[in-house]
């Protein structure tokens, strides 16, 4: 029994001890991240935390920019870096707010534009589009608020107020550059520090930190960090090193540590905790208790221990610190990313089998190897792994003092919360979170006196208290969008939480408005995995979008019921086709307008080519009426048949008697001759004329040439059978003197305007 209570105890304190990680990185468990993982080099000289919360990382040879998902890598290429006189410092990066990344080094400058993502060729342009009034820089600095502070010999320049202010020799070389409320403060070589309104860029006051005797001990380089109440804490490298401590609001200067080796970079934690870094390793100083410590190594994840020493050190807004090694690349820890604890199984007695429990609201929990059985209220029903549960096959379950539901399975521990509407909230905790691979032991479960939870497995014993795993929920995550590309109406977007301590906890909510008409989706991790990979990025996929503007809006988190961080918003426009373009539809409807006029003009030209082709047709009848008549009164005349009565005698008393004569002498030649080939010449002959003369006089008479003319008798002749119709085609072709029945078609129709066919059926 004492040996149960000294482990429990134990347990307590070992788990108890992740609410000061905060504040200890030396009892932090760090993963390596290497050129093997995408970063450059190993040789890692700064690390910085970007306003839109993504990591840059210097290294020996790039800029490297993290996402949480990628490493995207700036070459240096052939910059030639400007040169700035009045910097003799080491290695430094700042970051403005309009995206611009600065790094100095001993008298160069070198600035990548992050907007757009290549380096600046015209620093001095640049600059002089800000300080017009000066060509020369001699040095760049940037705040804590991410304004740009300019240097030109003894004037130096800000962006709050755009003015400049004139410096004192005496107080030295400036070094760093910091505000505070109203008030910019200049430290320089000397030790002395200048306050300035920003308003006015005048001076209100000078302190120094030590006397000037001891000012060429630390006049080489300066790192300066802010805290919230007011102080500034700065280290110093010279002959030797020094860190200091300024308070704005006493005005006086502390002297908190001298070393005999170079001091590298300083970062604050909460506040409480001041850490900086140096080639002998890693130095923590309190605040509260004005003491320091040096932490000489660093835990990896796989218990391996490393040496502290290191170039940089960063504590990002997420409450994750990063720290940059000489040539082991980067070591990233967060107090609350391994909660669960894992050792060979202690001297805890499992003496329930613990493969069903009922809760405090009297729902039946059960262990079965395909889901975790629920009875409720009578009611029985099934959870499985894609509803959350980590797996199907469930091995053991108990009830924490919180009321969740624990249970180990083959692949993990889950945790089921019941919400007050009944729903369930599940969450899955794996390997990456520190669960031991591997199934866990059937009904080996066991509620501690402390509140943590043990639960066995074939490879030992997992022992973590729930309060501390749901400290992985406090995280804020606001995405940034990675990538969008955009083909015909599909469009693909990835997203990145900058989710570095749980990606594989990351939950998105996406809600996509076209319209007014939104529809919102929510993306589990490990149930959605088409959408959501194992580094916690966001792939969607938006297929048949209709024509139209739409607006995305991504959310991600840690629990899928609390959306506390920034929405990250992007519109986008599907276009639609050509074929349904403003342009596309007004020529559809100039076209359809072309073709109703032009159907409108075509039956009207139809329609008039009827009438006339009709009024030809009436004519030609006429014309046709009248030559057989003339015919008929010759042939009456021959047979000594009475000429018609009917005829008007006023039209005889009209017509020559000569002209008369002549046309009917042809006419009778014609008609004579009517089945064999006549030609011209033959009737000029017979009518004791020329050619020439049968021409003019045919012409003069009947408007017509004598082919015409003899044409227009045969037809006569051929109308007059067609409409009897006691010959074909062709047999009358023959009686009328024509080759062929298709010549005697074709001449018809040029004479009547109408085929031998439809003459016939009228």
């Amino acid at each position: 029994m004492t040996m149960i209570r000294t482990v429990i105890v134990t347990l307590l304190i070992f788990l108890s001890a992740p609410a000061n990680m905060a504040a200890d990185v030396s009892k932090l468990l760090f993963s390596r991240i290497t050129a093997e993982d995408g970063l450059c080099d190993n040789q890692v000289l700064h690390v910085m935390q970007l306003p839109d919360e993504r990591m840059l990382f210097t290294t020996q040879g790039n800029i490297n920019i993290y996402d949480g998902v990628n490493f995207s890598h700036i070459h240096h290429a052939d910059i030639e870096p400007f040169y700035l006189k009045d910097y003799h410092g080491f290695y430094h990066v700042y970051v403005d707010m309009s995206q611009m990344v600065w790094i100095k080094n001993r008298q160069s400058l070198m600035c990548f534009d992050l907007q757009q993502n290549s380096y600046l060729t015209d620093i001095p342009g640049h600059i002089q589009k800000m300080w017009p009034e000066k060509k020369t820089i001699t040095d760049v600095f940037v705040d804590t608020d991410y304004h740009l502070w300019l240097l030109s010999g003894r004037e130096l320049w800000n962006d709050y107020s755009c003015k400049s202010v004139k410096l004192d020799p005496a107080w030295g070389e400036v070094q760093d550059v910091d505000v505070y409320g109203p008030y910019g403060y200049v430290f320089f070589s000397t030790g002395n520090v200048v306050c300035l309104d920003l308003k006015t860029s005048s001076v209100v006051y000078a302190k120094a930190a030590y006397s000037s005797q001891e000012a060429e001990k630390y006049s080489w380089t300066s790192m300066v960090v802010r805290t919230t109440d007011g102080h500034f804490y700065q280290i110093r490298n010279g002959h030797e090193g020094v860190f200091l401590c300024f308070d704005t609001k006493s005005r006086i200067w502390s002297r908190l540590f001298t070393a005999h080796f170079t001091l590298h970079t300083l970062a604050v934690k909460d506040d409480a905790n001041i850490y900086f870094t140096s080639s002998m390793g890693l130095w923590r100083y309190d605040v509260k208790n004005k003491t320091r410590e040096e932490i000489e190594n660093y835990t990896l994840y796989d218990g391996n221990k490393m040496s502290a020493s290191a170039n940089t050190i960063c504590f990002d807004r997420q409450g994750g610190v990063w720290v940059g090694t000489y040539h082991d690349g980067l070591l990233y820890a967060h107090p609350d990313r391994f909660p669960f604890r894992n050792t060979e199984s202690p001297s805890i007695s499992f003496d329930t089998q613990a493969t069903s429990v009922v809760d405090c609201r009297g729902y039946m929990w059960e262990c079965t190897t395909d889901g975790l059985k629920l009875t409720r209220n009578g009611k029985t029903s099934m959870v499985y792994s894609e509803d959350g549960l980590s797996s199907d096959y469930v091995c053991a379950i108990v009830e924490d003092k919180e009321h969740r539901i624990w249970v180990s399975t083959a692949n993990g521990i889950s945790c089921i919360e019941v919400k007050n509407d009944g729903g369930l909230k599940i969450n899955a905790y794996r390997q990456a979170d520190g669960v031991q691979r591997g199934d866990y032991a059937t009904g080996r479960a066991k509620l501690l006196d402390d509140g943590s939870i043990a639960m066995e497995g074939k490879d030992g014993c997992t022992v973590f208290h729930p309060n501390e795993v749901m400290k992985m929920r406090n995280v804020q995550l606001n995405p940034i969008l990675r990538r969008m590309t955009m083909k015909d109406h599909e469009i693909s977007l990835d997203f990145s939480a900058l989710n570095y301590a749980f990606p594989q906890h990351t939950y998105y909510k996406y809600t996509l408005t076209q319209d007014h008409d939104s529809t919102v989706t929510i993306l589990r991790p490990g149930i959605d995995r088409s959408s959501i990979d194992d580094n916690g990025a966001l792939h969607l996929t938006l297929l048949k979008l209709k024509p139209g503007k739409y607006q995305m809006k991504v959310e991600a988190s840690l629990e899928a019921d609390r959306w506390t961080g920034k929405a990250r918003v992007v519109t986008f426009e599907i276009l639609p086709p050509w074929w349904q373009t403003t342009w596309a539809y007004l020529a559809y409807t100039l076209l359809t307008i072309g073709i109703v006029v032009g159907g409108v003009a075509l039956y009207s030209y139809n329609q008039r080519k009827r009438m006339m082709r009709q009024m030809k047709e009436e004519r030609l009848m006429a014309r046709i009426e009248g030559l057989m008549e003339q015919c008929a009164r010759y042939e009456d005349e021959q047979q000594g048949v009475k000429p018609m009565q009917e005829k008007d005698e006023k039209e005889e008393n009209e017509m020559d008697a000569q002209d008369s004569e002549f046309l009917k002498k042809a006419i009778a030649l014609v008609e004579k001759n009517l089945g064999k080939q006549y030609t011209v010449e033959q009737l000029s002959s017979d009518l004791c004329m020329e050619r020439t003369g049968l021409y003019k006089k045919l012409s003069a008479i009947v408007d017509k040439s004598p082919s015409l003319f003899m044409r227009s008798i045969r037809l006569s002749h051929a109308a007059r059978l067609i409409r009897e119709g006691n010959h074909s085609l062709t047999e009358i072709a023959t009686m009328t003197g024509f080759s062929s029945a298709s010549y005697l078609s074709r001449c018809f129709q040029e004479e009547y305007g109408c085929k031998t066919s439809e003459y016939a059926r009228k």
